[in-house]
């Protein structure tokens, strides 16, 4: 019998999946491709406050070993392997569409809008996502699912100003710092207050 890892991750749900089935046959290179995007606006009933965007990026992953994720306790034990770029694990840059050009922009070069939160620096956003399984994870085995990732909160003009087109780069790493390969999201529309 051999054993395959299903995991859902982000949500804090996750599976694992024991059969007699034929183990698949993934790289140990993780693999991604996009699965959704969505933008939550908070927005408050006290007009001094500001309006706030998140988005939630999902993906798709496979990795034949199954050695995604990390934790803080994991990269602080081992800070020379886990420095650098790879102080985190989870990649994401945002790209911003040229209402002349129509293409897509680094945000580290088109920058943040006119009174905003200031200049960004490429992998500001970047973020460490944790073991998709808590259960499974000391078994070498391969892995697929999800991963729901929220880069962070933004206040509306303070990274992207309303009527901006946005979309995101992404790539992972695993704990052997194999780098998967890059995808980029869907764009969204970040709408007026």
């Amino acid at each position: 019998m051999t054993f395959f890892r299903l995991a859902l991750a982000g949500g804090g749900l996750a599976l694992g999946l024991s059969s007699c089935l034929k183990e698949p046959e993934y790289s140990t290179t993780p693999a991604i491709s996009f699965n959704s995007i969505r933008v939550s606006r908070y927005t408050p009933t006290n007009p001094r406050e500001q309006v706030r965007d998140t988005f939630y990026i999902t993906i798709n992953y496979q990795d034949g070993d199954g050695d995604l994720g990390l934790t803080v306790k994991e990269r602080d034990a081992d800070a020379t392997k886990y420095s650098g770029r790879y102080y985190n694990n989870y990649f994401i840059e945002p790209f911003i569409k040229n209402p002349v050009t129509r293409k897509y922009e680094p945000l580290s070069v088109v920058g943040t809008p006119p009174g905003g939160g200031g200049s960004y620096t490429a992998g500001s956003y970047n973020g460490l996502y944790q073991h998709p399984s808590a259960d499974t994870d000391t078994k070498a085995a391969p892995l697929k699912g999800t991963l729901t990732y929220r880069p962070q909160v933004f206040g509306l003009g303070e990274t992207f100003a309303a009527g901006q087109t946005v979309r995101f780069q992404i790539s992972i790493a695993d704990r052997a710092l194999h780098e998967s390969n890059v995808i980029m999201t869907d764009s969204v529309v970040i709408k007026p207050r």
